[in-house]
């Protein structure tokens, strides 16, 4: 049986990005961002909640990258994504990302 699912603006598979930034104090924070798109050669559209302490870094500073994870980053790129840097200190600090290695 066919399922229509109607015209969307989406594609799949999404890639993994990867949006880092410093606080006001020079402290690095990353978040996996889970709805992001390339939308021209030079330009990435990405949907961000404004709780997330990379956002709040981001509004403060006017900086940030943005990086597509690969496998052999898959570890820490997952990191980022499941650990929140509201609820942990300096969560992309070398020693707890090694530790996720």
């Amino acid at each position: 049986m066919r399922k229509n699912l109607s015209s969307k603006a989406y594609v799949y598979p999404l890639p993994v990005l990867i949006v880092g930034t410093y606080d006001e104090n020079g402290n690095p924070d990353a978040m996996n961002a889970a709805w992001g798109t390339v939308c021209d050669t030079s330009q990435v559209s990405i949907c961000l909640s404004a709780t997330h302490k990379t956002v709040k870094n981001l509004l403060k500073t006017k900086a940030f990258t943005v990086a597509m994870a690969d496998e052999k980053n898959i570890i820490p790129a997952d990191y980022v994504g499941i650990v929140s840097a509201n609820k942990v200190a300096k969560k992309t600090s070398s020693k707890r990302l090694m530790a996720k290695l």
